[in-house]
């Protein structure tokens, strides 16, 4: 019996990874999207879903194609393309596609992303040129940001890189917290190696080799305290399809009851506040905000899910979400193994993110899986929380930029001034 047909639920859910080193046998982002969704299809026990599928969503990366959706899914020329633009979180996406069958909107709806950088990279080192299909048309809808992520200030001086500016909120984080320098580095080592411990378990990562926390501290230094390891890895391949449907579709096309993936709940913040016009760089009233109405629509507290992906685009952005989400930071924090190990597809982490913790639920039925995500400079946030069991209210979108405007605290910058300062935070690139 389906106690709400219109239920949105993960069907199908599959990831594609692709480790070839002659950039013409490897094939370029938007074939790996193709492909992702047909396993996910096959993931689902029915590839009729494809061409059933009214809605396809895609986050926007280093590709360039005028119409994605004519590779994407080439099964049917009238599919509704949505293309998010860097700088919209993937959460965004994610919620659109729910709220789409939530609301009847539509019935089936495919969500895919992806990158080949290092297909690119690679043609880059052998000196080889790429001619890849070129697309004709344009997507039905584009999703563009609001506001920018960094200031011209900060541009200027020399923090449009995004490591520099992750460094200096650890930095930030760790004299709040009382600590050496030495202590510092010493538990930044320990978070990575940890990650690299859970990708080790991973099939989908990219790089499935454990590290030690020495190993981690002694890579060339990028931004202090970080070094090469403790940055997101985007030279990868890598591609995540997902496909949504109501529960009675579910129903109709036959997929398996054990197959069903329900959604909870997505929250987002879109509060663009740049890193030196926050009063508190330490923070992120945001992610507090969005824990909160977490806690209020599941009635689950985020420290007591029993599955986590924080988005880990540097450590950083990981101790600041265990902070504000007050969850235990020597817990298991991800299941992927972050975007160091696991992979960190520019504008598709949360995607892959995604199918993974599809697949850890379905081993674990009783469970709760929440995936997390960051735009920008630990700028704008969101969150989901997903589980094979119904949820016991209807889905919702909730958006609490208004909350985290209330809560985040803000400054004028003075770029031009001269004088005595007190120090906050820092970084040596």
């Amino acid at each position: 019996m389906i106690h709400d047909p219109s239920a949105p639920v993960i069907v199908g859910a599959a990831a594609v990874n692709q480790h070839v080193d002659d950039p013409h046998q490897a094939n370029d982002a938007l074939t790996l999207m193709r492909e992702a969704l047909r396993r996910a299809a096959e993931d689902a026990g029915n590839p009729d879903l494809l061409a059933a599928a009214t809605v396809l969503l895609v986050p926007q990366g280093t590709w360039v194609a005028a119409n994605p959706a004519e590779r994407i899914a080439p099964w049917n020329p009238a599919i509704r393309s949505i293309i998010a633009d860097i700088g919209v979180l993937q959460q965004t996406l994610v919620s659109r596609a729910c709220a789409l069958v939530a609301t009847g909107q539509a019935e089936i709806v495919l969500v895919a992303g992806g990158e080949a950088k290092f297909r690119a990279l690679r043609a880059l080192i052998t000196g080889v040129s790429l001619d890849d299909p070129v697309t004709v048309g344009a997507p039905t809808e584009r999703m563009v940001p609001n506001n920018e992520i960094i200031t011209r200030e900060e541009i200027e001086r020399g923090l449009p890189v995004p490591a520099r500016q992750y460094a200096m909120i650890d930095t930030a984080l760790r004299a709040h917290d009382g600590w050496t320098p030495g202590q510092h580095i010493a538990h930044l080592g320990e978070l990575q190696s940890g990650f690299s411990t859970v990708a080790a378990q991973n099939p989908e990562a990219w790089s499935r080799r454990i590290v030690v926390p020495s190993e981690v501290n002694d890579m060339p230094m990028v931004a202090w305290p970080y070094t090469k390891m403790h940055c997101s890895q985007w030279n990868v391949d890598q591609a995540a399809g997902v496909i949504v449907c109501s529960a009675s579709a579910a129903e109709r096309f036959g997929v398996a009851v054990d197959r069903r993936v329900f959604a909870h709940v997505g929250v987002e913040s879109n509060l663009m506040v740049p890193m030196t016009r926050r009063a508190a760089i330490h923070r992120s009233p945001a992610v507090a905000v969005t824990a909160e109405a977490v806690r209020a629509h599941t009635g689950t507290d985020p420290s007591e899910i029993e599955h986590l992906e924080l988005y880990s685009c540097f450590p950083a952005a990981v101790r600041v979400q265990a902070r504000e989400m007050a969850i235990d930071i020597d817990r298991q924090l991800t299941v992927t193994g972050g975007m160091t190990f696991g992979g960190g597809p520019l504008n598709n982490a949360t995607l892959q993110a995604l199918v993974r913790i599809v697949h850890v639920l379905r081993d674990d039925p009783d469970s709760l899986g929440m995936v997390t995500n960051i735009s920008g400079m630990l700028t704008k946030f969101g969150a989901s929380v997903w589980s094979c069991t119904r949820p016991t209210s209807p889905y919702a979108s909730v958006d609490v930029t208004d909350a985290a405007t209330a809560a985040t605290e803000v400054v004028d910058v003075e770029p031009d001034y001269r004088g005595r300062v007190e120090v906050i935070t820092y970084t040596v690139a």
